[in-house]
């Protein structure tokens, strides 16, 4: 899973969280009942580059009442229960952060992962206090991520160590499918022209990585970026973004004094979020300041005469990073420009 500065990146917040006076959400819960059960689930797996596994593992299990359910971090989510009619940004600030326990059917209780730059951050505990029946919970970031518990009295169906295993089986899996999934991306990258990927998936993996990563592209010709990418949004951007960093608002939108219909290369361009209509509903973004953005998952630009003979930097805004030398890191590439293909075939000999 990417870092969690880049995570909260993702929704244009710069990690807002460090000034909304939250503190660290290790939640301690109300105390359990004698013989009550701690439950280990773990929110999301991946890498710390580019391959995300958005789910519950496991996401859904049985527990009894006055158990805790312990929710360890794999990647930057948000846990939550009964979100109401909160947006996404909520969830960034003090009103998405509640601790729990779980004591009424309807309660709001959210956590997400917060503390110093590279350590873990501590379990997001919830004491669950309710009658028998199902509970539902949620990542407020990614939309296929949701799970379940079930209060109930009796034997129970598995033990914690027996869903531990379960999870543990189904991490595996699904490394496995993102691992052939993303060798097949690339070689159908290798033999694209014109056309390349700005993150990619499936319901469960999230790739935050460009398909191909070196691009060739003539002068005149041109070239379409489409994001793959159910989870989150991406961009395609070329030089400094203006703004400030710490806007909601940040590289939402598109920028920049290049022409994509006849980009120079040189020019700063920034294509603007590219994102999917579930997303935006279920982000509720037509509820906050960037209401307006465009939703559109293609990105097209064509190379200038002057571009010829150039390489050509690019990144996403959101998952990689403009370095103060012009380099490019994280969820980045090249493009070379060569000159128009009818170049130089106009004369004949004698």
């Amino acid at each position: 899973m990417l870092p969690l500065i880049a995570r909260a990146r993702t929704l244009g917040l710069a990690m807002a969280l460090a000034t909304a006076g939250l503190g660290a959400v290790g939640s301690i819960p109300a105390s359990a009942a004698p013989g009550a059960t701690t439950w280990d689930i773990q929110i999301g797996a991946g890498n710390e580059f580019d391959t995300g596994l958005n789910r519950f593992y496991p996401s859904d299990i049985t527990i009894h009442r006055g158990d805790t359910v312990s929710f360890a971090w794999g990647g930057f989510h948000t846990i939550t229960f009964n979100p109401g009619p909160r947006t996404l940004f909520d969830f960034f600030g003090p009103s998405g952060y509640s601790p729990g326990p779980l004591d009424s059917p309807n309660k709001f209780v959210s956590g997400l992962p917060f503390g110093p730059q590279g350590v873990q951050p501590p379990p997001f505990n919830v004491l669950v206090d309710v009658p028998a029946g199902k509970y539902h919970f949620q990542c407020m970031i990614h939309q296929f991520m949701h799970g379940s518990i079930t209060v109930k009295d009796g034997a129970l169906p598995r033990t914690n160590d027996e869903n531990k295993a379960l999870a543990r089986a189904q991490i595996t899996a699904d490394t496995n499918r993102a691992t052939a999934l993303d060798a097949r991306l690339t070689r159908q990258a290798s033999h694209s022209s014109g056309e390349a990927i700005a993150g990619a998936g499936d319901k469960v993996v999230e790739f935050a990585k460009f398909y191909p990563t070196a691009i060739t592209v003539h002068v005149g010709d041109e070239l379409t970026f489409t994001d793959s990418d159910l989870h989150e949004p991406h961009t395609v951007s070329f030089g400094p973004i203006q703004g400030n960093p710490m806007d909601v608002s940040f590289g939402v939108f598109p920028s920049g004094p290049g022409d994509p219909k006849a980009f120079d290369g040189t020019s700063t361009l920034n294509s603007g979020f590219l994102l999917y209509k579930s997303m935006y509903d279920y982000w509720k973004l037509k509820d906050t300041p960037v209401s307006a953005v465009v939703v559109r998952h293609e990105f097209s630009l064509t190379f200038a005469p002057a571009a010829a003979g150039k390489t050509i930097n690019f990144y996403c805004a959101i998952h990689g990073r403009l370095l103060p030398d012009g380099s490019v890191v994280g969820m980045s590439g090249q493009i070379t420009v060569l000159p128009a293909q009818d170049d130089g075939n106009n004369g004949g000999g004698g």
